[in-house]
């Protein structure tokens, strides 16, 4: 599977600023991890409205990402929409459902 993980993401979590505000952040145990971005299946996009050209399945090995995580891949900002183990004996991966957002990513 590693030979398919071309490129890099960077993971980002919510973290309260005060009790009014929160923030996406990355956090130094959750960058640089290997990904492979590829376009779903058709019949996803529609169980996710609609969104063409926006979902995108994200696969990685060891990545602690969650649902409402940010992931960013090559400066774009994706929200995680749905997060799935993939376990077939040997060879286990996440599947993230992601979704890109209107913003360029920033360097937090």
């Amino acid at each position: 599977m590693k030979y398919f993980l071309s490129k890099i993401i960077t993971l980002r979590r919510l973290k309260s600023v005060d009790i009014n505000r929160s923030v996406y952040s990355a956090t130094g145990t959750a960058d640089g991890y290997p990904a492979s971005q590829q376009e779903p299946n058709p019949n996803k996009v529609q169980m996710y409205g609609g969104q063409i050209g926006n979902l995108w399945e994200c696969y990685v090995e060891d990545c602690p990402a969650l649902e409402g995580d940010q992931v960013v891949i090559e400066g774009q900002k994706y929200s995680v929409q749905n997060m799935r183990v993939e376990d077939f004996g040997s060879l286990a991966y996440k599947r993230l459902t992601i979704v890109k957002s209107g913003n360029n990513a920033s360097t937090d």
